[in-house]
């Protein structure tokens, strides 16, 4: 679809990622006045936070990356915690108080982090499995059930999903100028791997420009 002029050129490289956290956060259902908690604050996880506020709700994000982690508080999500020195149950207390969250969504894929969504969240709550688990995690289901949880899970995008990803950009609800790290050109490719490879978490999105 024909972007905005206004568009930079890597808001359009981002508008596919942002697609990913239109549907995700869809899945999830209504948002309007809840509290959500985003587990992991990669790219993915940065713009899911942003669109689960864009939807109406109050958002804590955690990761054990202080560099994404100050990322989320560049792009508006104002409650972080760094899950190496913050339980989730501690979080969430200081955050949102008794109320908790009733909807999180795993961003990071592993053991712990859906081990936590399923010990914190609220009664009958929601928990969205966004990232792709390298490993069979295993999941609590005495819990699951006596909880009445629902775990929904989520894939990639639809084209309604694009175009409401290009309208959220346009508008400023979606930032992404803090997720930019890095350019390289095109026959440097090689290269922007490497960066990708050493910095860790300590980049977002790196770009190859044609």
């Amino acid at each position: 679809m024909p972007l905005p002029d206004s568009f930079t050129y890597e808001q359009g490289a981002l508008v596919e990622p942002v697609s990913v956290a239109v549907h995700t956060t869809a899945r999830g259902g209504d948002m309007k006045g809840k509290n959500a908690a985003v587990l992991g604050a990669g790219p993915i996880g940065n713009l899911v936070a942003q669109m689960c506020r864009a939807r109406g709700a109050n958002v804590l994000i955690t990761d054990v990356s202080d560099f994404r982690l100050d990322k989320a508080l560049e792009c508006g999500i104002e409650a972080t915690s760094n899950a190496a020195e913050e339980s989730l149950a501690d979080a969430s207390k200081r955050i949102f108080g008794k109320n908790g969250f009733e909807i999180v969504l795993d961003c990071a894929g592993v053991q712990a982090t859906i081990a936590a969504a399923v010990e914190n969240v609220s009664k009958g709550g929601t928990i969205v499995a966004v990232a792709v688990y390298n490993e069979k995690p295993r999941v609590d289901m005495a819990v699951v059930g006596d909880r009445e949880l629902s775990i929904i899970g989520t894939l990639m995008y639809k084209y309604c999903d694009y175009e409401e990803a290009v309208g959220r950009i346009a508008s400023g609800e979606i930032v992404t100028a803090p997720l930019d790290s890095r350019h390289f050109p095109f026959e440097a490719y090689a290269d922007a791997y490497r960066f990708i490879d050493a910095q860790g978490p300590k980049s977002m999105k790196v770009f190859i420009d044609l």
